[in-house]
């Protein structure tokens, strides 16, 4: 029976003992490894989810992907706890994605990391358009970008300034750089000086700008800032800067762009992505050496060479709060598309990275926006010819790393944040506790004295050696003096033992004290600055009169969550706002809207209404499909701006806009508990107070014609509580009886003069 099974077992096909690379067999051992280890580490984190405090901080970094590295520590570091794979069973309190929220369906509550449509604001095309509006009312406060021009729509004008350029015979010849709209890390960007060398790709858009040749240069090449901004919230405005960021080289000495060395890439363009493939990358660890360093490094190296690097920094801060400011009117159009007023869900904040680019005297020139900076620690290391592996960047974990933990430190919830902390002071408390108990408790080292010695001599044999009592032959030379320093010694180490044994019997409230002086360090030593509206809040108040017309334009959108306005709804807006009354008729407003809808359908080819619908998330999944057929909000905002020409004249456009916006605001006449917060704009600026912005409501009529350079806020408050308050039987008494005093009896002459009254005068 034996012989006959081993004869089987012979028969059988051995198994492969390894397998060859083409063998499917191979990648099916593989797959089968990998999906083991991930039931394995499911299964581990759903039982350590069942094991989780309910003050517990949560994070899910399931979509994380290159931020894992750096999310990971930081979390470790905070005492925060991490879902690798997801949580199904409920929410976790932040959502670090990779992705753009759009591809985020299935989060309905917490904070996610990213804004809606942000990665669609941040593109070249948007952005700069933005800018240009902002620009257009405010032409000496935004001029820290370079002159742009949006191909292919307005390349005839483009063409026009580069041959009126050539006419003037400008010096140095003219060089233009062109970016593609949704690019990113310097792909497809190259530079040209005649118009025809432009070619459109796919019939993908581009920007054009000017080249910023005469630039600020250190060690003789040419670099840029990446800035990181922390985005806190829209609703209030709250953002914060790094105060730490990275300087990226060029990996090739700058010239001035000339026919020979216009290709060279390496020279003009700093885009780490792109400069780390030349062979003359930098990848020193010194802080001011390589072709990456530290802001701080390079702000220093500003200082040394005699310049004001705080009046640099002071300017890059200003350009960051107007940036955002320009772009907030649109993130605000795309989150209620996206998160609808009363449905449920996530709220957003973001990590930017601004690009900023000195030039020769020291002014700070933004390049772009990235929505999604890089936040990795990885760089690349050849270790042989052609073999390189990643290792961890020091400059980038001493940038990113405190940028991503004091962003989750300001945007967990601030209740669990609390009982965070007083867990954390708890346990600290019982160290120091515990610590000082040990340090009473500790024994004294015991110190052997010797009394006596052993005098040898030389010619002296065994036997003759005696002890010699040195101490009792001491205290008979020196009786008087050691019994002196014997007693002062002895008295100074017995107060230095009580005053050791006080200070290690510490207190509760100095060890309380000691424990919040730690947590006030930690949060001193945070790296990022809040700039609104902390500190620069008045000064940008002025710019954000774009977000009361973003207002107005979700005021009238016809379909919930859309973003763009049909031809109904513009003509509700023409209505509602009275604009009949200021010589608006219903012809000309549609005319109005039909040439702007075609205007903005030609400048965005790629955003055109032909691609009929735009889905935001998934239908299944609490998701909207909405249309995008109709006029956008830029080009509602021409159209407030083109309106405002006509009707409302006023020496500047920026109080044309203010004007149009008082008297929509006035029209619509929306209802609010609090009238203070609805006076008008202008009227607050008489009284000499501060207006509370992103208010759409306006007083009554009734109460405005009251309005005189005397009334105050109580006096208006007063009448209209007035008004509202009902009559009492004695108002109604006196009401009747100077009605009946004020009976009117016409005369004869009355009668004929009113029986000859024209209708118009009625």
């Amino acid at each position: 029976m034996a012989a006959s099974k081993s004869f089987l077992d012979s028969l059988k096909k051995p198994e492969p003992t390894s397998f060859k690379m083409t063998d499917f067999r191979r990648e099916l051992h593989l797959r089968h490894k990998r999906d083991e280890h991930a039931k394995k580490e499911r299964m581990k984190a759903l039982q350590e989810s069942k094991l989780i405090s309910k003050y517990a901080i949560t994070i899910d970094t399931s979509r994380a992907r290159s931020n894992c590295d750096v999310l990971r520590m930081c979390v470790k570091e905070l005492g925060f706890k991490e879902y690798p794979f997801g949580r199904k069973d409920n929410c976790c309190d932040v959502h670090w994605h990779a992705c753009h929220f759009e591809d985020n369906p299935e989060v309905y509550g917490g904070k996610v990391n990213k804004f809606p449509g942000m990665g669609e604001i941040c593109s070249k095309m948007t952005l700069f358009r933005c800018l240009d509006i902002m620009r257009d009312l405010f032409p000496t406060d935004y001029d820290f970008y370079p002159r742009t021009w949006y191909l292919p729509a307005q390349f005839h004008e483009f063409s026009c300034e580069i041959r009126k350029m050539h006419e003037r015979r400008v010096k140095p010849k003219p060089t233009f750089i062109v970016k593609p709209d949704t690019g990113a890390q310097g792909d497809g960007i190259y530079l040209l000086r005649e118009p025809n060398e432009y070619s459109s790709f796919n019939g993908k858009c581009h920007v054009a700008q000017e080249y910023m040749s005469n630039v600020y240069l250190i060690d003789k090449f040419k670099f840029d800032f990446r800035i990181y901004v922390l985005l806190k919230s829209l609703e209030p405005l709250e953002f914060y800067i790094c105060q730490e960021g990275l300087a990226r080289f060029s990996t090739l000495p700058y010239e001035n762009p000339t026919n020979k060395n216009i290709h060279e890439s390496f020279m003009h363009l700093t885009n780490y992505s792109l400069n780390k493939r030349s062979s003359t990358f930098n990848r020193s660890d010194r802080d001011d050496e390589g072709s990456k360093r530290t802001l701080t490094s390079v702000l220093r190296r500003i200082a040394m060479n005699g310049h004001d690097s705080n009046k640099v920094w002071k300017s890059i801060e200003r350009i960051v709060c107007k940036t955002i400011v320009a772009i907030v009117p649109e993130m605000k159009v795309e989150y209620q598309a996206a998160v609808p007023p009363g449905k449920t869900g996530p709220s957003c904040f973001q990590v930017l990275g601004f690009d900023i680019l000195l030039l020769h005297n020291l002014k700070p020139i933004l390049l772009e926006i990235n929505a999604s900076p890089s936040l990795s620690l990885d760089s690349e290391q050849e270790v042989s010819p052609g073999v390189f592996e990643y290792v961890i960047s020091p400059k980038d974990e001493e940038v990113k790393y405190p940028l991503i933990r004091d962003t989750l430190l300001h945007v967990v919830p601030i209740d669990k944040l609390k009982y965070f902390r007083k867990r954390k002071k708890r346990r600290l408390l019982k160290k120091l506790k515990a610590s000082s108990s040990q340090k009473m408790k500790r024994p004294e080292p015991l110190v052997k004295q010797r009394t006596s010695i052993v005098i040898i001599k030389a010619d002296e044999s065994d036997e003759e050696k005696r002890e010699v009592n040195v101490t009792q032959q001491m205290s008979e030379m020196h009786m008087d003096i050691d019994s002196s320093a014997s007693h002062g010694e002895s008295t100074a180490r017995d107060a230095n033992s009580d005053d050791e044994r006080e200070s290690n019997l510490k207190s509760d409230t100095e060890l309380d004290e000691e424990v919040d002086n730690y947590f006030e360090t930690k949060l001193r030593e945070s790296c990022l600055k809040q700039l609104y509206p902390a500190i620069y809040d008045e000064e940008c108040e002025r710019y954000r009169i774009l977000e009361r017309v973003a207002g107005l334009f979700i005021y009238f959108l016809g379909i919930r969550g859309s973003l763009r306005i049909g031809p109904t709804g513009f003509r509700t807006f023409a209505r509602k706002c009275r604009l009949n009354r200021k010589g608006m008729t219903n012809a000309s407003v549609d005319i109005m809207y039909i040439d702007l809808q075609r205007r903005w359908d030609h400048m965005n080819p790629e955003r055109t209404s032909g691609s009929g619908i735009k889905s935001i998330g998934k239908k299944g999944n609490g998701g909207s499909i909405v249309s995008n057929t109709g006029l956008c909000y830029q080009g509602f905002l021409d159209a407030c701006i083109e309106i405002a020409r006509r009707k409302f004249y006023a020496p500047s456009k920026i109080e044309m806009l203010e004007n149009l916006v008082d008297h929509c605001e006035l029209s619509l006449n929306l209802k609010d508990n609090d009238l203070a917060n609805n006076l008008p704009r202008l009227h607050f600026r008489r009284l000499g107070l501060q207006y509370r912005q992103g208010s759409l409501y306006a007083m009554p009529r009734r109460i405005m014609e009251q309005m005189t350079e005397e009334t105050t806020i109580e006096d208006l408050l007063k009448a209209h509580e007035k008004k509202l308050r009902q009559p009492s039987k004695e108002d109604i008494e006196s009401f009747l009886r100077r009605s009946r005093r004020t009976i009117y009896q016409p005369s004869s002459t009355a009668a004929v003069l009113s029986a000859h009254r024209s209708p118009d005068s009625e």
